[in-house]
């Protein structure tokens, strides 16, 4: 009998998710992987092939993190990131802190709404999936990361 957690990333990695799944997991855990400072001028936003995009607030920040990258993808190794690129945006905080970085002021914004074709990507997506309940958790889970 196979673990749940195999058969998961299983399921995800055919359902093409298991990206998204992992930058979702990283963004909730990221200001208990990294300390203030580094944790306030950096966020993850994107994972593609291994290589994790970070966000960073500001161009001194960006020039500075070329000495941590080694140090940052050791680290990130659990979440089988291989490489990282920094590039210059939006930079999220934790609850109740400001976020920082191009122009944007608050970080208390609406839930994203999805557009008709996002929806029918998701439906469709989940729609391979038999079990009602593991559906509808995949679902929440595809909401929640295309939401970021």
């Amino acid at each position: 009998m196979k673990k749940v957690g195999t058969l998961l990333s299983s399921i995800f990695k055919d359902l093409g998710i298991e990206d998204k799944i992992r930058l979702n997991s990283m963004q909730e855990e990221w200001h208990r992987l990294f300390n203030e400072p580094l944790s306030l001028h950096t966020y993850p936003v994107d994972i593609k092939d291994r290589e994790l995009t970070i966000n960073v607030d500001s161009p001194a920040w960006l020039g500075q993190l070329k000495f941590f990258k080694l140090d940052i993808i050791k680290k990130l190794q659990a979440y089988n990131v291989s490489s990282v690129k920094f590039k210059h945006g939006k930079v999220y905080q934790k609850k109740g802190q400001r976020a920082r970085g191009k122009g944007q002021e608050d970080s208390n914004q609406l839930p994203k709404s999805f557009t008709d074709s996002e929806l029918a990507w998701i439906n469709q997506t989940v729609s391979t999936v038999s079990d009602p309940e593991l559906q509808e958790n995949i679902r929440k889970a595809i909401e929640k990361a295309m939401s970021r």
